[in-house]
């Protein structure tokens, strides 16, 4: 976007942020990130970022485009 107003201020202008000191921003990230790798220990950390994830469940779903009359959703 060109320009981004929020409740009456601009915070981005000519596709640029306005007002904001991203450095700071990224060192208070990098400073977060460190903090909990030392508290937790590299190895959660790690799970921690590939987190062993649930097998996923479908369900019918009535909602979708299908042909008129078929009686499934499939």
């Amino acid at each position: 976007m060109h320009t981004v107003v929020v409740g009456g201020t601009v915070v981005k202008r000519d596709g640029r942020l306005v007002g904001i000191d991203l450095a700071a921003a990224r060192n208070g990230v990098d400073a977060t990130v460190s903090y909990l790798r030392e508290t937790l220990g590299e190895e959660a950390w790690l799970r921690g970022q590939n987190p062993d994830l649930p097998q996923a469940e479908l369900f019918d779903n009535p909602y979708q485009y299908t042909d008129y009359g078929s009686g499934t959703s499939e």
